[in-house]
């Protein structure tokens, strides 16, 4: 019974070192100069003068509903919570209240 841990332990040892040196290979082929990652995310804010970029995470303020917002990207896809669709049901509530009070 011994054996077959041993020869456990050997061979997660051979995995592993497997394994750190292709992190170390990818991190060699993505490195990025810290300067020029931030000179690319802020040509980025120009779009949307209200966000502000935090990495991959942009804050943002909507001024209809008065509610900050959080943008997340990740590859190709962004995430916004809450959505625009949050934003526009609370605007129309939010009217229909204003309505509702004024008759």
């Amino acid at each position: 019974m011994q054996l077959n841990r041993l020869e456990m332990i050997d061979q997660s040892q051979v995995e592993h070192v497997a394994k750190i040196s292709k992190i170390e290979e990818a991190e060699a082929k993505t490195k990025v100069d810290p300067e020029e990652q931030y000179k690319n995310a802020q040509s980025k804010v120009v779009e949307k003068e209200n966000d502000v970029i935090l990495d991959n995470v942009k804050f943002g303020y909507n001024e209809e509903t008065n509610e900050f917002f959080v943008r997340i990207q990740r590859g190709d896809t962004e995430y916004q919570f809450p959505t625009e669709d949050m934003f526009k049901l609370k605007k129309n509530l939010m009217e229909a209240y204003k309505e509702s009070t004024y008759k």
